[in-house]
């Protein structure tokens, strides 16, 4: 099925004919090719690899050296440069060979390597949210063109309505003038009108291929390319509750768990900072070999404690920390602003979304009483009664009012959309 598709696609595409797009194809395309979702994964994977790396200093750390020593302006002999060698070694040779092995693990360091790796964590959590965000914005932006391209065109098509019954009420005019029945100066009235209508046509023609453009380059498709939104422009159904959205926002939207996330990383960089309060215990396990050999045999056996507390070394440790707990009190308030900044988002969004529902509504009974009012103007004009101006008007004012009710169809539903956006309202 795959490739019978792909074949009905490569045939489409060299007979000239234009792609139909819906919305979710849209969608998936735009997510698929982000620049923005692209980079950000990087991020995240970078941030991974971040935080696998924190095991380091959990795990024992072995190291081996070797090195060679050679006496210029001395005569001491290899004796001189180690107590490992044995009789047969004292000599006059110059030459010194060592080589050593250490095995070494800390034992405790005031909670500094937790803090890394716990905040290494929180790092990679957060650059996940963020994701999440960049994402929701794509989402948005793919369905604010897609309703715009849909709108646009069929905004095209009630001008071409518009066009043609411009055209029928100037072809029922010059009729009746030729009958003697009009005035000349109705038939020029209908042939500016329906003049008029074919500039607007073409005026929403180009508007629908700039329409397009904006979606072809979210989708990743070329200008060259064919394409056509497909889809049924309705009105939404949802209803907007804002204590629940904005319940439901203040728990999950990734801009606010993204500086919670980020209030836990400079907490365990405050942890960090006041580790260098506490003291270092290491352990550590070596063996050294050492004499005038190439492959030395000397060797000597070693187990060691380290125990390091610095008393003094200035006053950075403590203005370090305190320069941490700053950090974390400002992160706290950037939450409480991003909580409020949602909040409002989401109280505007709504009453703008009900504002286009409503107009929506009334756009529709618009259309119910133009559609009345000209088909009644039109029967009057064609048995001899009423004028032209008459007609022509509530021919315009019809033409308006479909144009506007299509408008405002694809205004609601990008609102919505923008209302899905702030509100993390998941996509099903």
């Amino acid at each position: 099925m795959k490739i019978i598709a792909a074949v009905c696609a490569i045939t489409a595409l060299l007979s000239g004919t234009a792609f139909t797009i819906t919305l979710d194809e849209a969608i998936k395309r735009a997510v698929e090719g982000s620049y923005l979702l692209k980079e950000q994964q990087e991020i995240v994977k970078s941030s991974r690899f971040s935080y696998i790396s924190t095991i380091d200093p959990y795990l024992p750390r072995v190291d081996i050296q070797s090195s060679y020593i050679r006496s210029l302006n001395s005569k001491d002999s290899v004796s001189s440069y180690s107590r490992f060698s044995s009789a047969s070694d004292v000599g006059s040779s110059l030459d010194a060979y060592t080589f050593a092995g250490s095995v070494s693990l800390r034992i405790f360091d005031g909670g500094e390597r937790y803090a890394k790796r716990k905040g290494s964590y929180s790092l990679l959590e957060r650059e996940q949210e963020r994701y999440k965000g960049i994402r929701q914005d794509v989402i948005f932006s793919i369905k604010s063109a897609f309703y715009t391209a849909l709108g646009s065109k069929l905004i095209v098509e009630r001008r071409r309505e518009a066009f043609d019954t411009a055209d029928r009420i100037y072809k029922l005019t010059l009729a009746r003038y030729r009958e003697g029945i009009t005035k000349k100066s109705d038939v020029l009235q209908a042939e500016v009108r329906m003049t008029t209508s074919k500039i607007d046509v073409q005026r929403a023609e180009r508007e629908y291929e700039k329409a397009l453009e904006d979606l072809k380059s979210l989708i990743f498709m070329k200008t060259e390319d064919k394409t056509d939104a497909e889809g049924i422009l309705t009105e939404p159904g949802f209803r907007a509750d804002y204590e629940r959205l904005n319940e439901t926002a203040i728990r999950m939207k990734p801009e606010i768990i993204t500086q919670e996330k980020e209030i836990e990383r400079l907490n365990m960089v405050y942890v960090e900072k006041r580790s260098a309060w506490f003291p270092r215990i290491d352990t550590e396990l070596q063996q050294t070999r050492q004499d005038k050999r190439f492959f030395p045999e000397g060797r000597s056996d070693s187990f060691m404690i380290n125990f390091t507390f610095p008393i003094f070394d200035g006053v950075g440790r403590y203005y370090n920390m305190q320069g941490a707990l700053s950090n974390v009190s400002a992160a706290k308030q950037r939450l409480e602003e991003t909580k409020r900044t949602v909040s409002l988002d989401i109280i505007k969004a709504i009453k703008d979304y009900e504002l286009t529902l409503a107009n929506v509504s009334l756009y529709k009974e618009l259309v119910r009483e133009a559609t009345t009012t000209f088909n009644q103007l039109l029967g009057e004009y064609r048995v001899g009664k009423g004028d032209i101006l008459s007609l022509l008007q509530s021919e315009k004012d019809l033409a308006s009012a479909k144009e506007n009710e299509v408008a405002a169809l694809y205004r609601a539903n990008v609102a919505l959309s923008y209302l899905e956006k702030v509100a993390y309202i998941h996509d099903k």
